[in-house]
């Protein structure tokens, strides 16, 4: 297969993900993440649709948590509604290298690549 570059112009998935819930008076990491993946993709003349944004909110990043089952389970059908998931950090996705790792490997069995915001047109 082909490998994408994160310069394309491409169909985007955003993840993000925070492992404490947002107290009141704070701002919320969520939305942060999630404004922050927006901008990235708007440089780039990505296209990031509103049913394309997965997130989980005070959830561990040592496991595969709802949100991004909910993705990864989306990226498995055919035709796939994105070819990239953007993401702010690695440490987003999981904290674990070796699940990192197999979540990586995974998406691009799919034909999903996936580039961090921090990173900048780096795929991984």
């Amino acid at each position: 297969m082909k490998k994408k570059r994160c310069t394309q112009r491409l169909r985007c998935a955003i993840y993000a993900r925070t492992a404490t819930v947002k107290k009141p008076d704070e701002v919320d990491s969520i939305t942060r993440q999630v404004e922050s993946c927006k901008r990235f993709a708007k440089e780039r003349e990505w296209i990031v649709s509103n049913d394309s944004v997965f997130t989980d909110s005070g959830q561990s990043g040592l496991t595969v948590n709802l949100g991004l089952k909910d993705l990864m389970g989306i990226a498995a059908v055919n035709p796939k509604p994105f070819d990239v998931l953007l993401c702010t950090s690695i440490d987003r996705i999981a904290r674990d290298t070796d699940l990192a790792i197999r979540i990586s490997e995974a998406l691009k069995t799919f034909g999903v690549e996936i580039c961090f915001a921090e990173l900048g047109d780096t795929p991984v």
